[in-house]
């Protein structure tokens, strides 16, 4: 089975969404009434386990992920695409960046999580890993990463991480970005790689973090902080993020 995905615009460019842990492709819709549908054809894609892939099973792996990518691309008989990972899916992003590079433009990285994945002492990964699987970890990082907004805010994005995907999918994707490191290949990816940051997002995202290993591995690199944005620029600051993807691509 294929992964679900859904389309706008009829440009000759081709433009991949993929989506983070605790939401699906609707993390995009905010930014839908922006985009360029003129030179661009924008793809919003559901990984396995999510939103119109919902009852995708999988092994919710980066290999897995790469390669459902790919059968898109040859599907829509399409030879180059720009692919935009956001959060976990940038891991993705990147890994298909160093095995299929022949397929992209560019590489756009949002709120990346790095090629080195998210790292911590085994004990705390057990322990998150636990409480993800027991539904006693979503409102505690939407409280996080929630702070300079309303209840509104966070009652919406709770409810998006629990119906955007099953418990499996999330816990297998968890697994996936606190396991990975492909950290020593990154350095082959040389098409351009476009990164947004958010200002108020959390310190593994930051401008410092990502930018210190971002200049290490990528030469073709630029990279930008939204002032007015935490981890989700797309829904935060949407006029701008349009305004920016489409700067990057044109």
């Amino acid at each position: 089975m294929e992964l679900k995905y859904k389309t706008l615009g009829k440009g000759k460019k081709a433009v991949f969404f993929l989506h983070e842990l605790m939401g699906d492709s609707r993390n995009y819709n905010a930014i839908i009434p922006y985009l360029n549908i003129k030179d661009f054809k924008y793809f919003f894609i559901d990984l396995r386990g999510y939103g119109l892939s919902i009852k995708l099973k999988g092994s919710y792996s980066c290999s897995e992920a790469i390669e459902d990518i790919l059968t898109i691309i040859k599907k829509e008989k399409l030879s180059k695409v720009n692919l935009v990972g956001h959060s976990m899916s940038a891991l993705i992003a990147q890994s298909f960046a160093i095995s299929y590079e022949n397929y992209l433009e560019n590489l756009i990285l949002i709120t990346p999580v790095l090629a080195s994945g998210v790292k911590m002492k085994e004990e705390a990964k057990q322990k998150l890993l636990k409480d993800m699987q027991e539904d006693n970890k979503i409102e505690e990082v939407v409280l996080n990463s929630s702070k300079r907004y309303n209840q509104t805010w966070i009652d919406y994005r709770i409810n998006m991480a629990y119906t955007s995907s099953t418990k499996e999918a999330r816990v297998g994707y968890m697994k996936m970005y606190l396991n990975e490191d492909f950290s020593n290949e990154a350095s082959k990816i040389t098409v351009p790689v476009k990164a947004i940051v958010g200002k108020y997002d959390f310190v593994v995202f930051s401008k410092a973090v990502v930018n210190k290993a971002f200049k290490s591995w990528y030469k073709n690199l630029e990279l930008i902080e939204f002032e007015e944005a935490g981890h989700y620029p797309m829904i935060e600051t949407p006029v701008l993020f349009a305004s920016k993807l489409e700067e990057f691509l044109l």
